[in-house]
Formats: structure tokens, sequence, C-alpha cells
């Protein structure tokens, strides 16, 4: 009977050696008398911090068209800011200030790299501009009047400085 304990356990940690850091395995409690094969169970986790970055993309995304209007925060219109404040906040349940100038205030300032960005990392040019990338390159932002939300890659458009709120 000790030696099928023992299985179960070995078998559990191969299990979680084979399948990698990413996933989280754990081994059901057995008695050995009432199986002989161990049950192992892998479930993957991902994180809230994940969820949230991933949400924020989604809806930043569904936006794209809207049109851009001075001052506008949402649903149907968007200035930079306006934007930026309104996906945290339905995506991720995080307020952020109203304007440019509160938003590059707040998180980690990163270097502005895809080796480095997060999606749902906040671009900024200067403090005049604020958009959300959105992974690969890419980032999402209310450009100008006469505009639509729209997505643009970092070469077209590249930003002075990227801050990380979300960790």
């Amino acid at each position: 009977m000790n030696f099928k304990r023992t299985l179960v356990k070995y078998t559990a940690a191969l299990s979680i050696f084979f399948t990698g850091i990413s996933t989280i395995s754990a081994a059901a409690t057995v008695h050995a008398d009432e199986v002989s094969t161990p049950v192992v169970t892998t479930v993957k986790k991902t994180s809230d911090v994940t969820k949230k970055r991933n949400a924020i993309v989604k809806l930043a995304k569904k936006e794209i068209g809207k049109p851009y209007v001075w001052g506008a925060t949402g649903p149907s219109a968007f200035d930079c800011s306006g934007l930026t404040t309104y996906v945290y906040k339905n995506a991720a349940n995080q307020i952020l200030p109203r304007t440019t100038y509160g938003q590059i205030t707040l998180g980690k300032t990163i270097p502005v790299s895809t080796k480095t960005l997060k999606k749902g990392d906040l671009l900024f040019w200067g403090n005049y501009h604020v958009a959300i990338y959105i992974g690969s390159g890419k980032f999402v932002h209310a450009p100008a009047p006469g505009q639509n939300v729209k997505t643009q890659t970092l070469a077209s458009f590249f930003p002075s400085s990227a801050k990380r709120v979300i960790d």
C-alpha cells in the first residue's frame, strides 16, 4: 500500500515537471487501496492581472470606429484620455484621472519597447496624448478631431513614454 502512495506522489511530481511552470498540477487525494492507478488533474490558471489586461484590450478594440470628440468620455464618442478612462473603468474596474496630465503621473515608467510593453500599458506622447497598448507593436487611441478611434503601430506614431498601471 505504501508503494502505491509513493507512486501517486511520484507521478504528480513528474506531471508538474513535464507540464511546465505555466500550468498547475495537483494530485487528487487518493487512498492506495481505492485506486490502482494515480489520479492527476491539470488545470491552467490565468492570473487576475492577465485577465484585466485582456479585458482592457478587448474593450479598447470594441471602441474602434467611434468618433473623436474633444472632452467626450464615451460610450459613443471619445477624446484620447476619455477613451483610456472609459476602457480602464469598464474593463478592469480601475479609475484613472480624467486627463492625460493626470494619467501620466500614475504607475511605473517602463521603456517603450515591444520587449517590455505589456497589453494594457498606457502610451504617452509628451503630456498631451495617451493611448492603450494592445500587443504586437500596436495601440488603440482616439487621435484627433475629424478622426475615429483606431489602431496604429508603434512604427507609425512612436510614443515618448509608457506607464504600467495594471500590475
